[in-house]
């Protein structure tokens, strides 16, 4: 089966109740900027998530190459260590690493005697941190796992190298009880004491910066093509993706700062309420002088789900914000915005305006609640694959709820409900801190197993579509993609069927360098989407 690039969003873990033939894919990942520098009048991007040691000490984390290894000369005994952090790292917790790699650029040309012996270990943590000048590489703890390389081998200039197989320290770490999809990995490449010696037993690749020196006659910029890379193949049959309401504001009341989000909103009758409350309330009130039909709606942004996935189940969790009894019955239909990509809530329209999927779900909320307690809709898995079978539907797009109250009637009793929002607030009047809960906030389950997806070529040759300039094509064990500006890019490559076999993100400079060595020999299609633009170009792998 080919290998794929498969986005699984944020805090996926395995769903072990399924039972499909695993699926398998590749991810690819290198370092980011994370700062900009100006050097003599030139400014570059620069990342601290590559370091380097020297003995006990840090060195510069803005730097045109990483020494790692040992200096023996005599009168300058030096252990090189490494640090190399990868952001992002969008694999489910319980996948099976099949294996992993780290690809780097040499920065200066070594024979064969200059043997660098170098243990490559994982920073034993959930969510590797970036470097800092104040603490040491060699102070992280580190993986059981770790492996020695033995660079024995001769390296030109700027050639293209790669670690041995890093699975064991990849694998270490997402089966670890706090790793989520999303996180970011460190490895640590680790000199040792080889003794004195009259060759370099140390190897030095091209940093994040790699800038072409302008003394030497370089540009002063980076060179995006040079930068480390990890590259994991991974297996993965099921999967659940677990998705919370997120942050998109920040509110100061009373002095006291607390996330908010427009995602979740709340409307009675046909007037939006505020959008930042403590609690959401849908159903029906029907107090003889207060008839109101209340209607709610909740947004998860970045669902990683691939169009076409099959959705096994999905449900929404919540917990509630006040008691209620199983008397208090509360009609409320469920139904999503059908939209390919859902917006945000906002105050100058209304909830029930919005367009609805054909699939609805009515919640007959017929039993007791407690306060703060767990609650869950019913299975809405017909209304998301609605949403995911639609033509527009892409990886990362977000889905909006309706829950839909009706009217029931005068009643006596509350036949609406009341859940935390993202707000969720304990208000400081009743002896609260202001601040909200987040093991409260509406969360989005969803299980589903993805065959390969199929899409269609001919989609991409539109008239409006540009050309690529790629090179080298044919193309053997890479390809650099030349893009229109330095702007965000998504960059695919499809098979001649329409079977997407490759995928990166890229969120810097003007290039973009794809690994084509695990590709068969053949005809391919490289798309990529950048400025609200498509671009296409023809690719021959042999």
């Amino acid at each position: 089966m080919k290998k794929l690039v498969q986005l699984l969003g944020l805090f996926i873990l395995i769903a072990s109740s399924f039972s499909l033939a695993a699926q398998n894919f590749t991810l690819s990942r290198v370092i980011v900027a994370t700062d900009t520098i100006t050097d003599d009048g030139v400014t570059f991007a620069a990342s601290s998530d590559d370091a380097e040691q020297e003995n006990d000490e840090i060195d510069s984390l803005f730097d045109d190459d990483i020494d790692t290894g040992w200096e023996g000369e005599p009168d300058d005994l030096n252990i090189l260590t490494a640090g190399l952090r990868f952001q992002n790292i969008i694999i489910p917790k319980g996948a099976r690493i099949d294996s992993a790699f780290i690809f780097v650029h040499s920065h200066e040309a070594k024979t064969a005697e200059d043997v660098a012996r170098i243990t490559i270990a994982g920073n034993d943590v959930d969510n590797a941190m970036t470097f800092t000048e104040d603490a040491l590489i060699t102070d992280r703890t580190r993986t059981d796992a770790q492996i020695l390389w033995v660079v024995d081998e001769p390296w030109g200039l700027w050639t293209r190298e790669r670690t041995p197989d890093l699975a064991a320290v990849v694998q270490e770490i997402i089966n670890r009880d706090g790793w989520a999809a999303g996180n970011a990995i460190a490895f640590l490449l680790l000199g040792e004491d080889q003794g004195p010696s009259e060759v370099e037993n140390a190897r030095e690749f091209e940093s994040f910066e790699n800038i072409a020196d302008p003394e030497d006659g370089g540009d002063g910029q980076n060179k995006p093509e040079r930068i480390p890379e990890l590259v994991i193949h991974y297996s993965v049959e099921s999967a659940l993706v677990e998705q919370p309401v997120i942050m998109t504001t920040t509110i100061t009341d009373d002095g006291v700062t607390f996330a908010a989000s427009s995602d979740d909103a709340e409307q009675e009758n046909d007037e939006i309420d505020s959008l930042f409350d403590d609690d959401i309330d849908t159903g029906w009130e029907g107090e003889p002088d207060d008839l109101n039909i209340l209607t709610a709606g909740v947004r998860f942004q970045n669902l990683f789900i691939p169009q076409g996935a099959v959705i096994d189940s999905a449900f929404i969790e919540i917990h509630s914000h006040e008691a209620k009894t199983a008397e208090d019955v509360a009609r409320i239909t469920i139904a999503a915005d059908a939209n390919d990509n859902a917006p945000t809530f906002t105050e100058d329209s209304l909830i029930t305006d919005r367009a609805r999927t054909a699939a609805q779900i009515l919640w007959v909320v017929d039993e007791p609640w407690g306060l703060w307690t767990k609650e869950r809709t019913p299975d809405l898995s017909p209304i998301v694959q609605e949403i995911v079978d639609r033509d527009g539907w892409e990886a990362g797009n977000a889905i909006a709820f309706l829950l839909l109250g009706e009217d029931q009637g005068p009643s006596e009793v509350e036949n609406a409900r009341e859940f935390e929002s993202y707000e969720n607030i304990a208000d400081p009047e009743d002896g609260g801190d202001g601040q909200n809960k987040p093991e409260r906030v509406p969360r989005l389950f969803v299980y589903y197993s993805s065959p390969e997806t199929i899409s269609s070529v001919r989609e991409f040759f539109r008239p409006e579509v540009g050309s690529l300039k790629v090179y080298p094509n044919p193309a053997d064990e890479f390809v650099l993609i030349a893009l229109e500006s330095n702007t965000a890019a998504t960059v695919n490559i499809f098979d001649v069927n329409g079977r997407l076999v490759t995928s990166v993100v890229s969120s810097y400079g003007n290039q973009v360098q794809l690994n084509t060595s695990n590709l068969v020999d053949g005809l391919y299609y490289i798309q990529a989407k950048q400025n609200d633009k498509i671009y296409v170009q023809k690719l021959m792998v042999k």
